[in-house]
């Protein structure tokens, strides 16, 4: 049986709540989704929990299984947006605690490696976005401010931004 077919089989017992074609797509991607999202945090206790919790979520979804066409394509996508969102719940409250200890001028070495790669990280991303996107990103985020005045100043509407 060819890939697809195998794919497509499975998919649709998966969709049936059989949990041996569930421990088996387990079994196969697991390893591959954790080494993929150890790439976005180098916590590997933090990726597991990522991982675990994406295969959890297909299991209590798994009706879905049937729309989906390309299944290594789903795993990773869900997985990136699953790591990218731990990410940015870190940096909320990396910053909460940076804060405090900058209040206290206290700052852990770890702490300040922390916030300085996830720094790194998000303005990496955010170089990479279109020219209009970091630009209303910036005024948004770093300039602080809001939607109306960023329309006002790039004369575009304030729902575009």
């Amino acid at each position: 049986m060819d890939k697809f077919t195998n794919n497509t089989f499975m998919m649709s017992a998966l969709a049936d709540g059989n949990e041996m074609a569930f421990d088996a797509l387990f079994v196969e991607y697991y390893p591959k989704v954790l080494q993929f999202v150890m790439r976005f945090c180098s916590d590997k206790s933090e990726a597991e929990n990522i991982v675990q919790d994406l295969f959890m979520e297909l299991w209590i979804k798994r009706e879905r299984f049937l729309k989906i066409e390309n299944l290594d394509k789903y795993l990773f996508i869900s997985a990136r947006n699953a790591a990218i969102h731990c990410v940015k719940q870190s940096l909320v409250y990396c910053d909460a605690e940076l804060a405090c200890d900058i209040q206290g001028n206290d700052i852990s070495g770890d702490m300040k490696m922390c916030y300085e790669e996830l720094y790194d990280f998000i303005f990496h991303e955010i170089d990479a976005m279109p020219e209009q996107r970091r630009r209303v990103f910036i005024m948004s985020r770093v300039e602080g401010l809001s939607n109306a005045e960023i329309a006002e100043r790039l004369c575009i509407s304030k729902r575009t931004v």
